[in-house]
């Protein structure tokens, strides 16, 4: 049977940073980077952990975990039916991976299945296995226990049903309400989808305690999925998004003024609601309370602003995707927000 290259992105990893981890599901072959070097030290294209996954430091010695291991998530631009996977070890003659588990999975059904089973790996090698037509949207590939792979490629034909292609609500939605634009803005991460090799869509300064945009729609929409993805930034992302609807947007202004904010919630249980947050913290008004350590929480008034997603939590690199939302009404305007300040490439609801 014929089968083709099947594209796919990097939804997530463990830790990489050795690399451009992106570099792993390239459709060519890993380039020759000898004498090559980087602040990190010898160039490689593709994925490299570091080191000691499986060994820990304790007193007296050290402690070993068999099943420790790094996992690179992958996924498909289209649902596929798998035939062969290659794995690539190219240029790593003895810093490779070890050994791979690989599970196939399948949005639309759920169905997970181990297609390979910690299959060892040689250096600077390229390894074909070949996939009993295996239905697929996503790739898990566990690695013990630690090192590097050059290129991960999948190969198939489409399915026979794909996945709905649902449209970005945003792209068309007007935006207000901005907290801080102060590298980027909100409408570069609605339009962000990885063609670059650098950090790239909306980013706050360092000073913010809680951004947020507002995005009017065009017309009423039932959101069924919240796509942030913090691509590349692999040290300033936000560490959480929270997201809230309004089934009315008339009185905007009005609204606002009740929208979800930030507190403080003192030892003591004492809860502090700054009328603006970012100055009080900046300030360290808190000090005056005669604390230093107290709990950051969401603050919301009335009923107005419907939770789509209370709290989402957010990682360095990765496409997050969050389909449990917690209103399936239609609504008119979204707010999105994250704390405490940060950059994401990409926004999209669906």
């Amino acid at each position: 049977m014929t089968t083709d290259f099947l594209p796919a992105f990097l939804i997530g990893y463990s830790n990489s940073d050795f690399t451009l981890p992106h570099e792993v599901v390239l459709p060519d072959e890993a380039p020759d980077c000898r004498l090559q070097f980087t602040h990190m030290g010898a160039r490689y294209s593709g994925y490299e952990t570091p080191r000691h996954r499986a060994t820990t430091l304790v007193a007296g010695g050290f402690d070993y975990d068999h099943d420790a291991h790094h996992w690179l998530h992958l996924g498909l631009h289209q649902r596929s039916q798998v035939h062969r996977l290659k794995i690539s070890t190219k240029w790593f003659t003895g810093n490779q991976v070890r050994a791979v588990s690989v599970y196939l999975i399948d949005e639309l059904t759920g169905a997970r299945q181990l297609v390979l089973d910690r299959v060892p790996l040689n250096p600077d090698a390229d390894h074909e296995f070949p996939i009993a037509g295996v239905v697929a949207s996503e790739c898990l590939v566990e690695c013990y226990y630690e090192g590097g792979i050059a290129r991960i490629q999948l190969f198939g034909n489409p399915a026979s049903q794909l996945l709905p292609v649902r449209p970005n609500l945003l792209e068309n939605a007007k935006i207000s309400h901005i907290s801080n634009d102060h590298y980027g803005n909100p409408a570069m991460a609605v339009a962000g989808c990885r063609k670059e090799n650098h950090m790239v869509g909306w980013e706050s300064a360092r000073t913010g305690f809680g951004e947020r945009a507002l995005f009017h729609l065009e017309k009423p929409a039932v959101i069924q999925e919240i796509v942030v993805d913090t691509y590349l930034h692999r040290l300033n992302p936000p560490l959480s998004c929270h997201i809230f609807g309004l089934e009315d947007g008339s009185d905007i202004e009005g609204t606002m003024q009740q929208a979800p904010r930030w507190k403080l919630v003192l030892p003591n249980h004492q809860e502090i609601v700054p009328d603006d947050f970012q100055a009080y913290m900046l300030a360290q008004k808190y000090l005056e309370h005669g604390v230093k350590k107290f709990s950051i929480r969401l603050h919301q008034t009335g009923e107005r602003w419907l939770p789509l997603l209370p709290q989402g939590d957010l990682a360095p690199d990765r496409y997050h995707r969050f389909r449990d939302l917690a209103c399936d009404r239609p609504i008119t305007h979204l707010l999105y927000m994250h704390y405490p300040n940060g950059g994401i490439h990409g926004l999209q609801a669906r």
